[in-house]
């Protein structure tokens, strides 16, 4: 029994509860929105303390590093590796290191990978495309240097999201919990399979060494290239999702990260907005996806 489950409603209300509780304390004045740590990538202990609870509280994180950096990549690995990352996402465009680069590519092709180009992101988590042994069950964005202008993230804690679909209607929480409710079709490259078709539920238990099981969610709100199961529960608790991601909920965080600054979690929902580079002023990110949840 517990707050996951759907017969168990005294753990749930009282989960809710928790949860809302979260968010009062977020909005006082005296919430620590960026937590500084050190230019190095370093977390002091007071820090790490918050930088966990904030976490179990909201999925996520956000930090700022002072002073002069001068290793944004090497600071990023270590504050992975600090909250407990270790298990590094393989990407089709990562390097060797397992830690993307993320800019604009100029190279003229017609299938760049939205990241790549200045273009708007809409909800989603990371790697929701991956076959399930190598889920993205977390990750670590941060800003080298922002662009000119534009470039926003909307972020949203799953648990919120799971919250309001099972207040709704609990059903809607059965119909994302199948496991093929969502699939993502193969990706096909010049006639080479680079991907398979992969299918999954929408929301899952994931259970740590020695933790209780957690929520993770994989969602995509793509109009393309998502095939979603044809039955009258599901399309209702898509509509109801999408309702709810286009509201003005309290819940969603919006912040635009400046050189230095980075967010930790484990895969939220979040957004990107277009963003526009200047002659001098290119936005650089790194981002690293792992397979486990932050401890």
């Amino acid at each position: 029994m517990g707050y996951l489950d759907l017969q168990d409603q005294k753990a749930f209300r009282h989960w809710v509860d928790e949860k809302k509780a979260a968010y009062e304390r977020r909005a006082s004045d005296a919430f620590q929105s960026l937590i500084e740590i050190d230019n190095d990538g370093h977390i002091p202990g007071p820090q790490m303390s918050e930088m966990r609870r904030q976490v179990q509280d909201y999925g996520f994180a956000l930090y700022r590093m002072s002073g002069s950096i001068v290793d944004h990549l090497s600071a990023m690995r270590s504050i992975g590796a600090q909250v407990g990352l270790q298990a590094l996402d393989k990407t089709l465009c990562a390097p060797e290191d397992r830690v993307t680069r993320l800019k604009v590519t100029e190279s003229g092709r017609s299938n760049i990978y939205i990241p790549y180009t200045s273009k708007a992101i809409g909800w989603h988590t990371d790697g929701y495309y991956n076959p399930m042994h190598q889920r993205v069950l977390a990750f670590v964005l941060h800003c080298e240097s922002p662009s000119a202008s534009g470039g926003e993230n909307e972020l949203l804690d799953p648990e919120m999201v799971y919250i309001h679909l099972r207040q709704n209607n609990p059903e809607f929480i059965e119909a994302f919990s199948r496991p093929g409710v969502m699939c993502i079709p193969e990706n096909i490259e010049n006639g080479v399979l680079v991907r398979p078709q992969t299918c999954s539920a929408v929301f899952m238990n994931e259970a740590g060494d020695g933790q209780a099981p957690q929520l993770a969610m994989r969602f995509s709100n793509r109009k393309r290239n998502i095939i979603w199961a044809q039955d009258n529960l599901t399309r209702e608790a898509l509509a109801c999702l999408t309702e709810f991601l286009q509201s003005d909920s309290p819940y969603r965080i919006c912040h635009r990260l400046k050189s230095g600054e980075g967010l930790i979690c484990n895969n939220i929902l979040h957004t990107r907005t277009a963003f526009h580079d200047g002659p001098e002023q290119r936005r650089v990110y790194y981002r690293a996806r792992y397979y486990n949840r932050i401890t």
